[in-house]
């Protein structure tokens, strides 16, 4: 009996041992997918001129205005947004004539770098009396104009 029972126990262990041989294999992770590259940096731009009497310690004019008092300091609050190293944001300040030619008032700019919203402030003022009448700040970024903002002193 004892020999019986050694070509069951031999034909058994032969059998496991095929199906765990022929056992379904697991397929292989599907492959990541690459990390997305970091996106490009957003140049910088001006997004806005603000004009007011006044700025906070953000620069950021506290009371927007367009009409101006002979002894006010007019203020203008430029907003950029996007990334720039050592641009320069610049403000040309005119007197405009009833004729519509202009008489320079100021010219300033300032270099600035930043990685994100930012605002740059300029600022006129004058010892006597503005003479009445109107004006324009024009804003470039690295020489490029934008859009004269006009005001008036009354």
């Amino acid at each position: 009996m004892s020999h019986s029972i050694r070509p069951t126990l031999l034909l058994g262990l032969t059998a496991l041992t095929l199906l765990a041989g022929c056992k379904k294999k697991e397929a292989p992770p599907p492959p990541q997918a690459p990390a997305a590259a970091p996106a490009a940096p957003v140049p910088l731009a001006v997004a806005g001129v603000t004009l007011g009497k006044g700025v906070d310690a953000s620069r950021m004019v506290t009371s927007p205005s367009s009409v101006f008092a002979v002894r006010d300091t007019i203020y203008a609050s430029v907003y950029t947004q996007g990334v720039g190293a050592n641009a320069t944001v610049g403000a040309k300040w005119e007197f405009v004539k009833q004729d519509g030619s202009t008489v320079a008032v100021n010219e300033t700019s300032q270099t600035i770098t930043t990685t994100g919203p930012a605002y740059t402030e300029f600022h006129i003022s004058k010892a006597s009396a503005w003479p009445k009448g109107k004006y324009r700040v024009t804003v470039t970024l690295n020489g490029a104009a934008s859009a004269p903002v006009e005001f008036d002193v009354q």
